[in-house]
């Protein structure tokens, strides 16, 4: 947005705003939603959006390029300074607030984080343990939390440790294989060996092992610790992710995770595996039988996500450069509890495009507001599967706790749109319950 004067601001004001727009305007300067407005004159929320939007023009406000959606709070930014009277005392407050300090360049809430990111939260005191863990002869690292709760950011500080210590690193998420990998045992295991071998450089000669007569799990071994251990002959980090994918496909899961078991055992018995450490990240509890004691999810070091705290939030919110008290951290979590993305995308929001607090939790369930990508993408995914998709319906439609059938329990929980408690689950915040409950009554 280019300078302007008060006396072109005046001009555009009384001039240039037709008659249907200003009450549009008026509601908005107050601080409503799109959908309260659009409720008041009678008319859509799209057609406020596009109210908006026309305003905007009219003042010579458009989004720039990298700046992100900027439009509306650039609209109540010029009204703050023209037009004071105009703006509810909320907005006033937050933006004068804002104006006082220059801003910086904030990191996308989309994505793990860099490793030295300063928007990085600590949930635990033990996190340095998990740290040191990861240098310990044998080690295994269980990290399990719903979708977009950081596992992914915590495996990027857990793997940076080991740089200055001259560790070998191997990553393997499940989810860029593809479909075909899974269509028998044989070609995943080859797969799984190929990859090892193509990320360490080393020759792959995963094809003589397989071909043995001692069993997949015997030969994989054999390749693993002649092709690999031997020959790098250092400390290695095999970091797997998203490792619940695998779940869907019982026979290779089955024989994958015993396999994993077998390899964390010997660890502990043979001097050369001593060098193997493994990191698993999965999103659920495993829901493949397995004996238990060929199980890798009940060895090693545990470490399950949380959500942020109120402090942790808090002390998001002043590297996001907003003057933020404990009511407004309290007013942010009712909508979207402690939930690392959707607090992260609020505060990214409410820093980027200079939207007020008010207008983000009045829009966040509907599909103008900050979340609309994300609801979107949730509710596109459960038409494919009409199972999860009805266990939901129960979830978000119940006035208390649903007790569901395990397995498909698991498979909700993994998505991060339910949580779960003594008496069953339950959404995980309110977002998710008053966006979905209104999908389900359409």
């Amino acid at each position: 947005m280019g300078k302007m004067t008060k006396q072109d601001f005046e001009a555009i004001y009384t001039d240039k705003l037709q008659p249907k727009q200003r009450p549009v305007l008026k509601q908005f300067l107050q601080g409503k939603s799109y959908k309260t407005i659009a409720k008041s004159l009678e008319i859509k929320p799209n057609t406020v959006s596009s109210h908006i939007s026309t305003i905007c023009h009219s003042f010579k406000i458009k989004n720039e390029a990298g700046e992100g959606n900027t439009q509306r709070g650039d609209l109540i930014k010029l009204f703050v300074q023209y037009k004071p009277e105009l703006v509810c005392k909320e907005l006033l407050e937050e933006f004068a607030v804002r104006a006082s300090e220059p801003r910086k360049k904030i990191e996308s809430p989309e994505g793990a984080l860099r490793c030295n990111s300063e928007f990085y939260v600590e949930r635990s005191k033990m996190e340095s343990d998990y740290y040191q863990q990861i240098l310990e002869p044998g080690s295994m690292i269980r990290i399990k939390a719903p979708k977009l709760m950081g596992k992914t950011s915590l495996l990027n500080r857990i793997v940076e440790h080991t740089k200055t210590n001259d560790y070998r690193l191997v990553r393997l998420n499940f989810r860029d294989a593809e479909t075909r990998i899974f269509s028998n045992i044989n070609t995943f295991f080859n797969w799984f060996c190929f990859n090892i071998s193509e990320q360490l450089e080393l020759e792959c000669n995963i094809d003589r092992y397989l071909q043995g007569r001692g069993g997949i799990l015997v030969n994989c071994k054999k390749y693993f610790q002649t092709e690999v251990l031997e020959a790098i002959d250092c400390p290695l980090v095999l970091a797997l992710e998203e490792i619940d994918y695998i779940f869907h496909y019982e026979e290779i899961a089955q024989e994958f995770l015993k396999m994993l078991r077998s390899w964390f055992e010997e660890t502990k018995k043979t001097d050369i595996w001593e060098n193997l450490r493994m990191v698993l990240l999965h999103s659920t509890n495993v829901y493949v039988e397995l004996p238990h004691n060929q199980s890798p999810f009940n060895v090693g070091f545990p470490v399950e996500l949380t959500e942020f705290s109120q402090q942790n939030i808090l002390d998001l919110a002043r590297r996001h450069q907003l003057s933020w008290e404990t009511d407004k951290v309290a007013a942010l979590m009712a909508i979207v509890g402690g939930y690392p993305y959707l607090v992260r995308m609020a505060l990214y929001h409410l820093h980027d495009s200079n939207l007020s607090l008010v207008e983000v939790l009045q829009n966040a369930a509907t599909d103008v507001g900050i979340y609309r990508q994300h609801l979107q993408s949730h509710w596109a995914n459960l038409q494919r599967y009409s199972e999860l998709k009805a266990a939901l319906k129960q979830v978000v439609l119940a006035n208390s706790s649903v007790k569901l059938e395990q397995v498909l329990e698991f498979k909700l929980l993994s998505t991060g749109l339910v949580k779960q408690n003594q008496h069953g689950i339950t959404p995980s915040c309110q977002l998710y319950r008053d966006y979905f409950a209104e999908k389900f009554r359409d």
